[in-house]
């Protein structure tokens, strides 16, 4: 078995810029239950940058073999979250987020 890390710093206010003058962005990057979720919050931008942050350090653990579109990151039922590739179920991926006013962080540590 293989493994790899991955980690990611973002700027919330950059992407709260990207998605003002973008709007298609949420369609290429988040999933459709990604986008869901998001929907139904008070303030989905935290959401929205956790998610790119750690979908980019998933991106660079697996070295860009699968789209941003491909990674879903929904929660368990204790609330952690749930990180996954989409149609792969061998790829294992520990993840963890965080988030204050103006950064949100991710770590990745994927098995394969």
């Amino acid at each position: 078995m293989n493994f790899e890390i991955g980690t990611d710093i973002l700027n919330i206010k950059r992407l709260e810029n990207i998605l003002k003058k973008y709007p298609h962005f949420i369609n290429k990057y988040y999933t459709k239950e990604e986008i869901k979720i998001a929907s139904s919050l008070k303030n989905p931008l935290s959401f929205y940058a956790t998610r790119f942050a750690a979908k980019e350090a998933i991106f660079k653990a697996l070295k860009g073999k699968f789209d941003f579109s491909e990674i879903e990151i929904l929660k368990n039922m204790d609330g952690s979250p749930n990180p996954k590739i989409l149609n792969h179920n061998d790829i294992k991926i520990k993840l963890s987020l965080s988030y204050e006013e103006d950064y949100a962080i991710a770590y990745c540590f994927v098995l394969f």
